[in-house]
């Protein structure tokens, strides 16, 4: 029952368990029965155990009956596994799980009788296990039965003609996994899956079977190699983890041996190796920090791909501080870059700007970026050594172990206020006047203004000595009534937009007739034009707020 121990924390230590024998007096006893006729079972497994607490187990006699004795004080929970048979597993009293169960506590000299259970019938699971490649059976075979708690509710083995019976599930469904007991098969879940999460799902219904859940297990194929210290080329002791690019399953995990070997066993496919080991770079296969850059190996079934081997060196440190000028930031950020891949970064201290990153051996590109929540300053970035692009960066080439300081930025926030329109109405009269607006312009910038989606050119503003443009545009009569965007551009450029309704000539639309003048009622603006807006226009440059609509500068990559 070391599945029992392990789902509940059981596992204690030499002195733990020599303490609890010598305070060891109490004892649990009951009779084990089948729920549907009452006939006693013989050869169940009981044990009892529980947090803090070694299992004990014990099975059931002719008469069905049991007994528990040299229990430690405590709670105890106490379950009964009738192997082999076409009974449930449970707990007492009447529980599936262990965390359902109820426990029976313990204390010095307890004796607790009484302690029933009556098994019923369960769902039961049939099928026969062969080998892919000739189809001869398999014996032997590990068949498990796990619930969506990845629990294993019920397991068996193949017999000698590969056949198996697993029964005593209780109503539900399960992922059938297949254990192979040689080395040179793979494991698997039914049918064909190696990756629990997308195996098939298998209803089971107390007192039926569900026959003919057969299984192949296929051949392995091998990726081997070795993993050394770049410093001596001694050995090392590593982890290997194989990533399968198709994601049929999450990763295959391996040791290496003393001599710095690894064997790892997979189905044919694509994968990604990673090699970790403590206090060094890892890096994927081949001389790789990130998955995106690694190389991937091929397998065919059977095949051993040998040499995938990795070489780990001592990790190199980059140190700076990133100074933001203009701005509080509220996050900073220093990623690094190779090949055009991104395979770190690092969040700097929101106060001081200063930041530690670990890297592998090799040259990079390094970049920081400043983002702020004030809703008017725009995210800046910049590149290693003061420059824009990374074409004009300066790239940083590190040795293994190296530590390189003064690595800094220097991020000059951009608070200058984005160009905005203001509209007298955010609805018109097609063949109305609505006066115009905004703010954030540069001075003196000559602005085209049209009405879209499908263009319909209204005229030029031209803004005053504080970016501010003024000035009104008659919607033609036969504007198209519905939703529009009145957008201001520079050239061709968009640089602010605002929404606008039109309604149909005629209809009684907020704005019509000279709403908002700037000269006659129905003349276009014109370039340069400094006709007066009424006072009313001021009013309404609060009462439309907002409605404003504001473009934000694109930050430079």
């Amino acid at each position: 029952m070391a599945a029992f121990a392990l789902a509940l924390g059981g596992a204690t230590t030499a002195a733990a368990a020599g303490a609890e024998e010598a305070a060891a007096s109490g004892s649990i006893s009951g009779v084990v029965t089948r729920e549907d006729d009452g006939t006693p079972l013989e050869g169940v497994t009981v044990s009892a155990g529980g947090e803090g607490a070694a299992w004990v187990s014990t099975e059931t006699d002719e008469t069905g009956a049991y007994s528990l004795t040299g229990l430690a004080p405590g709670s105890h929970l106490v379950s009964f596994t009738p192997e082999g048979t076409d009974l449930k597993s449970e707990y007492w009293e009447n529980a599936e799980r262990w965390d359902a169960a109820t426990p029976v506590v313990i204390v010095d000299g307890t004796v607790v009788a009484g302690i029933d259970a009556a098994l019923s019938v369960g769902g039961t699971i049939t099928g026969v296990v062969t080998r892919e490649d000739d189809s001869s059976p398999l014996e032997n075979v590990s068949v498990s039965a796990l619930d969506a708690h990845n629990e294993i509710v019920g397991a068996t083995r193949t017999d000698a003609a590969g056949e198996y019976h697993l029964g005593g599930l209780p109503d539900g469904s399960y992922r059938l996994r297949f254990g192979s007991p040689d080395p040179e098969l793979l494991s698997e879940f039914w049918e064909n899956q190696y990756r629990g999460n997308s195996a098939t799902v298998i209803a089971v219904v107390s007192g039926q079977t569900t026959a003919g859940v057969d299984a192949a297990l296929a051949a392995a194929g091998y990726i081997s190699g070795t993993v050394t210290s770049g410093a001596d080329g001694q050995p090392l002791f590593s982890s290997v983890l194989v990533y399968d690019v198709d994601e049929r399953f999450d990763f295959e995990f391996s040791y290496t041996e003393v001599d710095g070997g690894y064997r790892v066993a997979v189905p044919a496919g694509t994968y990604k190796v990673l090699f970790r080991s403590s206090g060094l770079a890892e890096e994927w296969w081949n001389d790789a920090p990130v998955w995106d850059a690694a190389t991937p190996v091929t397998i065919s079934t059977g095949e051993e791909v040998e040499g995938v081997d990795a070489v780990l060196d001592e990790i190199a440190t980059v140190n700076g501080t990133v100074t933001v000028d203009g701005g509080a930031a509220s996050e900073i950020r220093v990623e690094a870059w190779s090949d055009g891949i991104q395979v770190a970064n690092k969040y700097a201290d929101p106060t001081t700007g200063a930041y530690s990153m670990p890297l592998q051996k090799g040259t990079y590109i390094l970049k920081a970026t400043a983002t702020f929540t004030d809703g008017t300053t725009a995210t800046i970035s910049q590149f290693f050594d003061g420059v824009e692009t990374a074409a004009e960066a300066t790239p940083l080439s590190l040795s293994p172990g190296d530590i390189v300081q003064g690595i800094d930025f220097l991020l000059t926030a951009d608070t200058e206020p984005e160009p905005a329109l203001v509209l007298s109405s955010a609805t018109m009269q097609a063949g109305g006047s609505i006066a115009v607006s905004g703010t954030g312009f540069t001075p003196d910038q000559e602005i085209t203004f049209e009405l879209h989606s499908d263009p319909i050119v209204l005229g030029t503003l031209t803004a005053d000595a504080g970016g501010v443009p003024k000035g009104s545009f008659t919607i033609p009569a036969g504007a198209p009534a519905g939703t529009h965007t009145l957008v201001a551009l520079s050239g061709t450029t968009v640089i602010a937009s605002a929404p606008l309704t039109v309604t149909a000539a005629g209809a009684g639309g907020t704005g019509s007739g000279a709403a908002g003048t700037g000269g006659a009622a129905g003349a276009l603006a014109t370039t340069g034009s400094d006709a007066p807006v009424v006072a009313a226009t001021a009013a309404l440059l609060l009462l439309f707020a907002g409605l404003t609509l504001v473009r934000r500068r694109r930050a430079k990559a």
